[in-house]
């Protein structure tokens, strides 16, 4: 079902929900799918490569770096996903 968020001040962005799934931790999982989850995701798919290719050359900066992206970018993406756009993990 693709839905529209409403934001304050504007329309806001298309939104694909699969309404709640189940509640893990306290935190409600719904798979919800936005224009922001999209850009974490590829930035960290693109660090991915770009930690493969810092390994590659034995550059430490770049992996330090790369892991930092990684890690970052990859939690918060699939946090955003899992929990319905943006995730609230506390009230």
């Amino acid at each position: 079902m693709i839905i529209k968020e409403k934001c304050i001040g504007g329309n806001g962005m298309p939104f694909i929900d699969t309404g709640e799934l189940f509640e893990l931790f306290g935190v409600k999982i719904h798979i919800g799918v936005n224009i922001f989850s999209l850009l974490m995701l590829a930035v960290f798919i693109l660090g991915i490569f770009g930690l493969i290719s810092a390994f590659k050359n034995k550059n430490v900066l770049g992996i330090l770096f790369g892991a930092i992206t990684v890690v970052a970018f990859g939690f918060f993406s699939l946090a955003t996903i899992f929990t319905y756009g943006y995730p609230i993990l506390s009230h």
